[in-house]
């Protein structure tokens, strides 16, 4: 039973039961009946051994509120925290912002901003350090460990969650003009400290520092010669150390094609995967190597090997685990599954009109083509069953979870791009015109011609966080404002990369807590009038995102090359979205889109070439205390681990909600395909696309079932499939409750859990 604490000043004085009451009541204040108080201290007092540090006290407090396992306890142990991480950094003396600033500029972790004393005296009067008290547990402790400025090897943090989101405010706003830049960095701030607008990791951490590295990913691809794909190499070396996620395609010959007239045999693609794959775990992104999607048709003459490569059971030879992988088909593959029947398969050396028919919009060339190549009997062919094709593709998706699918056709078909577009990038969501490299010396030059890497530029709104109209319009003008200044204040090591995104202007920006938002408002993801609110909320998503766009083009310039695209012409992704769509429910467009489409065409476009991308924001919804994207939840409680980085993560407003809230469990692929596919309407780039499936005791995924599945996500249109959730025990809650802290067990478990994870997405 604990008699002594031990101060932080070092004097040792009896415990005192009303102090450790004070804390409890205090951390409670504002909870009501969801939390008991009393109970929790009284629960802490009894894990104690007889003489604890103040501080070991107060992290107990912390630990059992978090064993509770509820959002309003995990609000409680937020408080706690809050006060904890004020005294670990600041003691009682909390610098102002132009201290903390001059402190890390000397110790060379910032920028110099160009702000003057009288603009940071300003800044003082703005920032709101009492909103860390409001913060869930999980949020402050995503804040801490990962993107406060730190000096990690020793261990010490600079930064509390106020000083992060204004250092961004003022990096963001810095370049600005003078008259209007302190309103700026005011609604930088007041956005993204309120949990209204998502910032990406890189922005997190990185604004107003050295390192100007804020793309989240790129995308490339290589032409069918040696010196292209040594380009590749260099950009997925060099983006990886530049903290992107790699998307890649390797558009290259098969096993034994002839190389040079037949003088050298084609090892085919495994010998170059196996390249990227060193290339890109040979730097480390926040203690753990980078990560690599890489994308390939499904009429590929090497498909059965490919599909196969993320399998443990494949042979030594034949098996490269360190990267995931998608397979891209299209309409004309989906008939053929239908009907059963087979397909000849072909590359870029064997068929390149064909090939490059497939990368386009024009399914009907492609077809005609195809007919052409099957008749022609000088053309040698490979046939294979295209049922059996997708059984053995969705097998190995269940499996491993690992390997995607993307609708070739409908990334080119329902786009603004007039160019091609080959592949997605590491999560499957977004969808850029790249164009190969046929030497690495053009990767140094200003060339706009000379090949194209794709930069996906992200951020986040917060749905459940907008409180009308007239915010969401601010909250979307600034979210897309924060991109185009971190495209505009990136460090580019590859200056090709920084001449494309600079005239691109390409935006992903997301929807996050729209199960929150769910719950809140009692809608389903699995009924007509749920799917009628979805569609109302990614219509609004878009609707404000493209009138920011526009009004950012009015004063900063559209997008140099606004005429790669169709935006002059007036599109908008209600020409182009999937007609099955408007099956689902009876849909009712809320906003005037003609009155948006002729402004637009009057402008000759909009700042940005694209705006919308729905991304998995498993780290930065941990920091805004939200629901993952798109996503239903799994549990209303669930411990994340992230390179031996554990959360104790809750569903907002669980323990009043949690009826309401529907478990992705629960929800049907068909459902799931359907909530796609309505926010894919309103959607110009993708989806990372998430599933999930009990598969317990001696259950199991008929081949009937997953032919099904993939057939209602072609006739929808969905471009892109992401990862596959099992669940396999029903004992989920029940593991999570067997580590009840972050001990070393745990924190290894961690690690283990982490072994094969190759994305900035937490395991779970």
């Amino acid at each position: 039973m604990l008699q002594t604490i031990i101060k932080r000043d070092g004097h040792v004085e009896p415990f005192t039961p009303s102090k450790l009451n004070q804390w409890g009541q205090w951390a409670a204040a504002a909870l009501g009946d969801a939390v008991d108080w009393p109970s929790a201290v009284l629960d802490t007092v009894s894990a104690m051994p007889d003489t604890a540090s103040s501080r070991e006290l107060q992290q107990q407090l912390i630990r059992t509120c978090l064993n509770y396992d509820s959002w309003s306890y995990n609000r409680m142990a937020g408080r706690l925290y809050a006060t904890l991480i004020r005294k670990d950094l600041y003691r009682h003396d909390r610098p102002t912002v132009l201290a903390l600033h001059r402190k890390l500029q000397a110790l060379g972790y910032m920028e110099v901003l160009d702000y003057s004393d009288a603009e940071y005296a300003q800044v003082e009067a703005l920032i709101d350090h009492e909103r860390d008290f409001s913060y869930a547990h999980y949020q402050l402790h995503t804040h801490l460990t990962k993107y406060a400025i730190a000096d990690r090897v020793a261990g010490v943090q600079f930064e509390s969650p106020q000083f992060i989101y204004m250092r961004m405010a003022m990096a963001l706003a810095v370049d600005l003009p003078r008259e209007r830049r302190m309103h700026d960095v005011a609604c930088f701030y007041e956005h993204l400290s309120c949990n209204r607008i998502n910032a990406p990791t890189p922005n997190h951490v990185n604004l107003g520092t050295p390192l100007r590295g804020y793309a989240s990913c790129c995308l490339y691809t290589v032409a069918d010669n040696a010196r292209s794909i040594a380009v590749g190499n260099h950009i997925a070396n060099t983006m990886t150390y530049m903290s992107a996620g790699i998307g890649a395609h390797l558009q290259t010959r098969s096993v034994n094609d002839p190389v040079r007239g037949g003088v050298i045999r084609h090892q085919g693609k495994l010998p170059y995967y196996r390249a990227l794959v060193a290339e890109v775990k040979s730097n480390l992104q926040n203690g753990r190597g980078g990560a690599c999607t890489t994308y390939f048709p499904i009429f590929d003459p090497e498909v059965d090997v490919l599909l196969r490569l993320k399998n443990p059971m494949s042979t030594e030879d034949k098996k490269i685990r360190g990267m995931d992988y998608s397979w891209g088909g299209n309409r004309f593959f989906a008939r053929k599954v239908a009907r059963n029947e087979d397909i000849f398969l072909f590359n870029c050396h064997t068929a390149p009109d064909l090939q490059a028919a497939l990368y386009s919009a024009d399914e009907a060339e492609f077809e005609r083509l195809y007919a052409r190549y099957e008749q022609d009997p000088g053309f040698e062919k490979k046939w294979v069953n295209a049922r059996e094709l997708l059984i053995t593709a969705s097998n190995e998706w269940n499996e491993t979870g690992r390997v995607y699918e993307h609708n070739i056709a409908e990334m080119n078909r329902h786009t603004p791009f007039l160019d091609v577009i080959y592949s997605s990038n590491l999560c499957a969501e977004i969808a850029l015109p790249t164009k190969p490299f046929q030497h690495v010396t053009d990767l140094y030059s200003d060339d706009g011609e000379a090949g194209e890497v794709a930069t996906c530029n992200l951020a986040g709104i917060c749905v459940d966080n907008i409180a009308s109209e007239a915010q969401y319009a601010e909250v979307a003008y600034y979210a897309l404002l924060m991109i185009d200044k971190c495209i505009h204040l990136a460090h580019y090591e590859l200056p090709q990369v920084g001449v494309t995104s600079r005239n691109r202007l390409n935006a992903g920006v997301g929807i996050l807590g729209l199960a929150h938002l769910m719950a809140r408002q009692g809608q389903r993801y699995t009924d007509a009038e749920g799917k009628q609110f979805i569609h109302a909320v990614a219509e609004r998503h878009y609707y404000h995102l493209l009138r920011a766009s526009l009004q950012l083009g009015k004063e900063l310039g559209n997008a140099p090359w606004m005429h790669k695209t169709r935006w002059p012409q007036g599109w908008l992704p209600s020409d182009t979205s999937n007609r099955n769509v408007e099956q689902i429910a009876p849909f009712q467009a809320r906003y005037d889109w003609e009155a948006l489409r002729a402004e637009i065409i009057a402008n000759g476009g909009i700042r940005n070439s694209v705006l919308v991308a729905h991304m998995p924001t498993e780290t930065s919804a941990n920091a805004s205390g939200t629901t993952n994207g798109l996503y239903p939840v799994r549990e209303l409680s669930l411990i994340k681990t992230d390179n031996q980085r554990v959360n104790y993560w809750a569903a907002p407003d669980g323990d009043r909600l949690g009826a309401a809230y529907q478990s992705a469990w629960d929800i049907p692929a068909k459902d799931m395909t359907e909530l796609y596919a309505i926010v894919q309407k309103w959607t110009d780039q993708g989806i990372s696309a998430d599933f999930y499936r009990k598969v317990i005791g001696d259950a199991s995924i008929a081949s009937s079932e997953l032919i099904t599945d993939y057939l209602y996500r072609v006739k929808l249109g969905l471009k892109s499939k992401y990862y596959m959730n099992q669940k396999t025990s029903a004992g989920m809650r029940q593991l999570e409750l067997a580590i009840p802290k972050a001990t070393p067990e745990a924190l290894a478990a961690a690690s283990l859990a982490d072994a094969d994870d190759t994305c900035e997405a937490c395991t779970l």
